[in-house]
């Protein structure tokens, strides 16, 4: 009697503990399910009825949220600074409050009473649960940490620019400031104009060796310079070149006044004053950090068309569909052996409208953090935080839709002595509607000689007529060339000017006629 009297007790105890052990278990599921219920449930109500609300709440202004305000709208939320400030408490609070209701439950199982074996299980779970619901908060802070970060480094406080004929334009430049490099001087050089009301896009090409570029109206520098950027004959031509307007503007800080620096606002009124149409704000990359932004996002798709060399080690760029990370897509956009700055100009044209093509929002959030420390340190912008939300809108709107491209290349214009009036006229003709794209089967080609070895499908990247400029490496000084990997970067000094054998101007092209992504 006595034995099966212990056996009883035994067995009770069991039953108990197994019980003890199920109401810790259950206390802390409910708890991750649904914050504050295991207090509810286990006498703690007050506790238990304020959680279960401000949890309750939460979840109904998110969905309500996310039901009622448009994704370009809540994109324009994500660069406002007091917010992402605001957003990244709120995640740390509700983390650190989640954490603190399962370590409650945790209490409330009351873990003295269960036996060893239970106690360790209990302890690693509840720990394993905390990581579990906090990471995702401590996530979303960390995104709301860079987001804000970013905003607040790159983007400065200013006056909003009011859209002019209903377009807004953006001047993108490639700069290169390296080591051996005196001052900065554009490598690239492109408008987008999007229409505000539909997001189209329009990009207009500009070569950097462009001269006798003209200033806007009525600012100091057309009063310099009334007939042109030119130094009449005298000093060095390449220093009266349109890449050659950002140094300038340092040098010569009083024609060149306003928040930009003088740097950017000579760019941008000879641009402005070229192209005859106002450029609102500007975005300048520096070329050698420009593929920390590429790897950011992983690389691009880009099919290269035709063999591009890459250094001086014989390495080249194969034809076909390739994925680039950012040191091969630097060299593809800057590449220039055996090719001319025209046919330059039409793969940097590519590899943004990759960007653009690539860049989805998943992309974009899974490499966030990544993107913006890289963005920090190589883009600079005069855009103000005031107009981002609205951009951001705009930016959506033009995701989708195909850019239409406009290059100012021979023999439309010839570089060294531009037809002002000409440029105005095809400018206004591709903003107006009034330029009709390309059809994708007569894509530009690198010259005419590749065109007739080119396959009809083969994409291509020139414009129609487009000279080739073929200088041997050999005869570059050897200063330009890069002598090891660690080192190589595409050179950025003139070129002379390419032959002119075609009549015909470039009409405008669709990019996805010049480039292919897939």
């Amino acid at each position: 009697m006595r034995a099966r009297r212990e056996a009883i007790a035994a067995l009770k105890a069991q039953r108990a503990e197994a019980a003890r052990f199920r109401r810790s278990v259950t206390l802390m599921a409910m708890s991750v399910v649904a914050p504050g219920s295991a207090q509810l449930v286990a006498g703690h109500k007050k506790t238990g009825k304020i959680a279960l609300g401000i949890y309750g709440g939460l979840l109904g202004v998110t969905a309500l949220v996310l039901w009622l305000v448009p994704l370009q709208d809540l994109a324009g939320l994500a660069v406002r600074p007091w917010l992402l400030t605001a957003f990244k408490l709120l995640a740390f609070g509700v983390a650190a409050a989640w954490v603190v209701l399962l370590l409650d439950a945790w209490r409330l199982g009351h873990p003295p009473g269960l036996n060893q074996k239970h106690r360790l299980i209990m302890i690693g779970a509840t720990l394993a649960l905390a990581a579990m619901v906090s990471t995702p908060f401590v996530v979303a802070a960390r995104y709301a940490t860079a987001a804000h970060d970013a905003v607040v480094e790159m983007f400065p406080s200013g006056e909003v620019a009011a859209a002019s004929d209903g377009r807004l334009n953006i001047l993108l430049l490639g700069v290169d400031a390296g080591d051996g490099r005196v001052g900065v001087r554009p490598d690239s050089i492109n408008l987008v104009s999007i229409d505000v009301r539909t997001g189209e896009p329009a990009m207009i090409s500009l070569p950097r060796n462009l001269e006798n570029a003209r200033f806007a109206d009525g600012t100091p520098a057309d009063d310099e310079f009334p007939r042109g950027f030119s130094g009449d004959g005298e000093g060095d031509a390449s220093d009266y070149m349109l890449n050659a307007t950002w140094t300038f503007g340092e040098e010569n800080p009083e024609l060149f006044e306003g928040p930009s620096g003088p740097g950017p606002t000579a760019v941008k009124q000879a641009v402005e004053g070229t192209l005859g149409v106002p450029v609102h704000y500007y975005v300048a990359v520096d070329l050698q950090g420009f593929r920390d932004i590429i790897d950011a996002i992983g690389g691009i798709t880009i099919r290269v068309n035709e063999e591009l060399p890459i250094g001086e080690k014989g390495r080249v760029l194969e034809p076909g569909l390739q994925e680039l990370d950012g040191y091969h897509a630097l060299w593809y956009a800057r590449s220039r052996e055996s090719s001319s700055d025209y046919a330059r100009m039409a793969r940097q044209r590519c590899v943004l409208g990759a960007l653009v093509d690539q860049a989805d929002p998943q992309t974009v959030l899974s490499n966030f953090v990544d993107l913006a420390d890289a963005s920090k340190s190589v883009i600079t912008t005069d855009i103000p935080q005031q107009d981002l939300a609205n951009l951001v809108g705009l930016a959506m709107k033009a995701k989708d839709q195909d850019i239409t491209s406009l290059q100012f290349v021979p023999p439309l214009i010839v570089p060294a002595d531009p037809d002002i009036g000409l440029i105005h006229d095809e400018v206004d003709a591709l903003l107006d509607g009034d330029a009709k794209p390309a059809p994708s089967e007569s894509a530009p080609s690198e010259s005419s000689a590749e065109s007739e070895e080119q396959p009809a499908d083969e994409p291509a990247e020139q414009p129609a007529g487009e000279p080739s400029e073929d200088r041997p490496s050999e005869d570059r000084p050897s200063e330009d060339r890069p002598s090891d990997e660690s080192s190589e970067e595409p050179d950025d000094e003139p070129r002379d000017e390419p032959s002119q054998d075609e009549d015909d101007p470039a009409d405008p092209v669709e990019m996805s006629s010049a480039c292919s992504y897939e």
